[in-house]
């Protein structure tokens, strides 16, 4: 009997194999993110693209991933762990092999368009495996193994990305890494249709998906997010009008849910943001997204534009970020029921300082900013692990059981949308300075960093007020 018709109980008798299977596409999925990073001046050169599209290849796909994140989650939980994952890796490998095969800038946009779509549908199945496979109390190692998995991937990918570009060449090694993640693809695909159960082991009784509703969130995410994408090419104020339009959007969307949820399950029960500790956690997810996200980008770019270092040695000067981030995720895992959200706090003051340090030594130039920029990526990388998982566990922790789906939903959209949003305003700020101060890349990486210092520090003061806040509560709740 094949493994797929075995009963899910019985199936799901060595959870860690199913997870590491899912970890696998989790960290192909989070690598297709990072890997970009030093492969857009090959591109550049190949396609003779411009800036804007450019943009759209980088924080594109960061968009898409985070449109599709909360409807993805609804339809595991409708078809399955198994249908769903075979259902993105279909639409992953095939993104893939478009981005490879793309002849042109816009090609190539749509191929990153859809690969963040395909990340969006994966991602949330792996989540939810962890909470069918693992009791409570056994969730904090495996939710480790995928904090880990995730920074690992979108950390590493410039270090592989550089690999493969040396051993493809210069002008079409590119290519080669969106065609080798299509190869690994198929073959996590072929393991999960082997050895998945057909059936997940948890079953909702209403299916019904609120199809307005996802496009209200969709429409109204984009409207915002818009502007920033495409600053390079709109010029003047009138296009940031799109801003107060699409809250205006959000603000129906939020009318719709509210309306409606007695006859369908919400893409966001709005009750959720009663609970003081899971707003702010959203709010410390999407502006933490915004300022450590780029923070590879713009050292790629200065390294690669403003120093002339080949893909690979990009890769190797950026490697510590990512050696911290799975570092610093493990640590936060192990420790944030000890420390609870000072820990969070600690690890935001390690990013600002870190930031701070390489925006101090911007100005060196050879091997000693190789040396200084991989030891200065270090740190950061652990303040953001020690951020990242914490956040996670800390929004969450006062959610009942039954909405914790929804909740991780949005909070893990809240996190995607600043990510791209930071990726578009803090690249497009690198560019303008360096067209802004003739030229001169040091200046230009000062201001992208000084944009991330200041968003950096927003979600430090909103991490402190919540542990003042925490303490009151606690103080008034002993009288």
């Amino acid at each position: 009997m094949s493994r797929s018709n075995v009963p899910a109980a019985a199936a799901y008798a060595r959870p860690w194999r199913f997870l590491n299977i899912a970890l696998i596409v989790s960290f192909l999925s989070w690598i297709d993110l990072g890997a970009i990073t030093v492969m857009l001046p090959s591109i550049d050169r190949t396609l003779g693209t411009d800036n804007n599209i450019l943009q759209w290849v980088f924080s594109g796909y960061s968009l898409m991933f985070a449109l599709v994140l909360i409807p993805a989650g609804r339809l595991g939980d409708a078809k399955g762990r198994r249908f769903t994952l075979l259902l993105g890796l279909a639409l992953f490998v095939a993104a893939n092999m478009m981005a490879g095969l793309a002849n042109s800038g816009i090609i190539l946009v749509v191929a990153r368009l859809l690969q963040g779509a395909a990340a969006g549908i994966l991602t949330p199945q792996i989540n939810a495996l962890v909470e069918e496979l693992f009791r409570p109390g056994e969730r904090g190692r495996p939710f480790g193994a995928v904090g880990a998995t995730s920074h690992a991937g979108a950390a590493l990918g410039p270090l592989i990305g550089g690999i493969v570009i040396a051993a493809g060449g210069a002008d079409d090694g590119w290519r080669l890494v969106f065609l080798v993640n299509a190869a690994i693809g198929i073959a996590a695909a072929v393991l999960i249709w082997r050895y998945f159960p057909s059936r997940s082991t948890r079953h909702q009784t209403n299916h019904q998906h609120d199809l307005i509703g996802t496009l209200l969130l969709a429409v109204g995410t984009t409207l915002v997010i818009l502007p920033a994408l495409q600053q390079g090419q709109w010029k003047g104020l009138l296009p940031w009008l799109l801003v107060p339009v699409g809250i205006s959007v959000l603000v129906v969307f939020r009318s719709w849910e509210t309306a409606t949820a007695r006859h369908h399950p919400p893409v966001f029960d709005f009750r959720l943001l009663t609970h003081r500790t899971y707003r702010r956690g959203l709010l410390v997810g999407f502006l933490f997204g915004a300022g450590f996200a780029p923070l590879p980008a713009i050292f790629s770019f200065y390294l690669q534009y403003g120093l002339d270092r080949s893909p690979l040695i990009t890769g190797l000067t950026i490697a510590p970020f990512a050696l911290g981030s799975v570092f610093g995720a493990v640590l936060g895992g192990f420790k944030v029921n000890r420390y609870g959200r000072p820990l969070l706090a600690i690890g935001l003051i390690v990013v600002v300082a870190s930031l701070v340090m390489a925006t101090a030594f911007a100005g060196l130039t050879g091997t000693t900013f190789s040396i200084v920029t991989g030891a200065t990526l270090l740190l950061a990388g652990v303040g953001g692990g020690l951020v990242l998982t914490p956040n996670n566990a800390l929004t969450l922790q006062e959610v009942s059981r039954a909405d914790v789906g929804s909740a991780a939903g949005m909070y893990r959209t809240m996190r995607q949308v600043g990510s791209a949003m930071g990726l578009a305003i803090i690249t497009a700020t690198l560019f303008a300075a360096f067209g802004a101060n003739d030229g001169r890349w040091s200046t230009a990486l000062r201001y992208a960093l000084a944009v991330a210092i200041g968003i950096v520090a927003a979600a430090l003061l909103t991490s402190l007020v919540e542990i003042l806040g925490s303490r009151r509560h606690g103080r008034g709740r002993a009288s």
